[in-house]
């Protein structure tokens, strides 16, 4: 093979690896472009009496409370964690999830985005479990602009954008879930506590250890929820 004949083949190589490169990028870029809202209809929703958010069967005799921060990269980690919680416990019936707005990141993003998932439920009963999932994603992808968020986040939830901007003014879910999480030691994002029954929430022990700081291993998590179905 001849030094040009070499050469031609090393510059196909090039363009061939660009392409591919090249394909890579639109696909990725196509994923973030496109978010999925997750349907939760199938599953009970309800609030409690200070209007906190739980998902799953009333029956269960335990929940796990989750207080986040959509914009905080750990709460996004450990969607992951809770995800796999709802479908193993919540959607069989042995648990409930309790979701609590706990803004940390930024005192005014934080809260307006824990406003837009309350207003999606307000508009749309049920609907906030969905937007919870959406707004995560936005985060994660980095899409949160405060000068486009709410249009986008209307468009993709289907909602009323006039009424949801409406909305969002008036919105105070999140401080009730902040004061309650202050006044039980809240200071960091995530933040997950136990409910036993009707009780106030309290922190997770097991094995001598109390989860006070940070997300809690699905392993404990699933310890504590096998632990309560033998009560």
């Amino acid at each position: 093979m001849t030094t040009e004949q070499r050469n031609l083949v090393v510059i196909g190589i090039i363009i061939a690896m660009a392409a591919i490169g090249g394909l890579v990028a639109i696909l990725v870029s196509s994923s973030n472009a496109t978010p999925t809202v997750t349907d939760y209809s199938n599953i009970p929703s309800a609030r409690q009496s200070d209007g906190g958010f739980v998902l799953g069967s009333p029956d269960a005799p335990i929940t796990i409370v989750e207080f986040a921060d959509f914009l905080c990269p750990h709460c996004q980690e450990y969607e992951a964690t809770t995800g796999r919680f709802i479908q193993t416990y919540v959607i069989t019936g042995m648990a409930r999830y309790e979701y609590r707005m706990f803004p940390v990141i930024d005192p005014t993003l934080s809260t307006y985005t824990a406003n837009l998932a309350e207003c999606s439920d307000a508009q749309l009963s049920g609907s906030f479990w969905s937007a919870k999932g959406l707004l995560f994603q936005y985060a994660a992808a980095r899409r949160i602009d405060p000068a486009t968020i709410t249009r986008t986040f209307a468009n993709d939830m289907q909602l009323d954008y006039g009424t949801l901007v409406q909305c969002v003014g008036q919105a105070d879910q999140v401080q009730t879930d902040a004061l309650l999480g202050r006044s039980l030691g809240v200071s960091g994002t995530p933040a997950v506590m136990v409910r036993y029954g009707n009780g106030a929430p309290e922190w997770i022990t097991f094995n001598g250890q109390i989860y006070n700081r940070g997300g809690v291993p699905f392993d404990v998590l699933s310890a504590v929820v096998q632990a309560a179905q033998a009560q």
